[in-house]
């Protein structure tokens, strides 16, 4: 499904892309409940499937989510301002401790609404629903970039 560890990446930091991926490992038979019990297989129980996938394709040394994090927050929030930093690491945060169905595109609005109350009080804090949007997929780049 991927030539390469790089096409892996960039499918997993695109959470539109990384949807649909998902979906077409499902109808080809690798359905949540497989892919976790090859996480278990090879003894990754706190690792993203990505982790999984990159193991069993190109042989590269599962991270632990929270190793993802702690990396992605100390590069990869650089240029943000003090509130979207704050947003981008809460984000992260529910990653690590619940797992990539957290990044998925349609979770963004539930997490403006659960920080913010609302869309329209996230854009006075962070900006535009663009430069959101934008910011949400970068950390997931970033994220997944090492």
């Amino acid at each position: 499904l991927v030539t390469d560890e790089d096409e892996l990446r960039a499918i997993w930091g695109d959470p539109d892309r990384r949807e649909a991926f998902i979906q077409r490992l499902a109808d080809l038979g690798y359905d949540s409940d497989r892919l976790d019990d090859m996480r278990r297989l090879i003894d990754a129980p706190n690792s993203d499937i990505f982790d999984v996938l990159a193991y069993v394709r190109f042989t590269l040394a599962p991270m632990a989510r929270s190793q993802r994090v702690q990396s992605a927050k100390a590069g990869g929030l650089d240029g943000y301002e003090r509130e979207m930093r704050s947003f981008l690491e809460f984000v992260l945060d529910k990653y690590q401790y619940e797992g990539i169905r957290e990044l998925a595109a349609g979770r963004l609005a539930d997490f403006l609404r659960i920080r913010y109350g609302g869309v329209n009080d996230a854009r006075r804090l962070l900006g535009n629903v663009d430069d959101i949007r934008r910011a949400f997929v970068d950390v997931q780049r970033q994220l997944f970039s090492q």
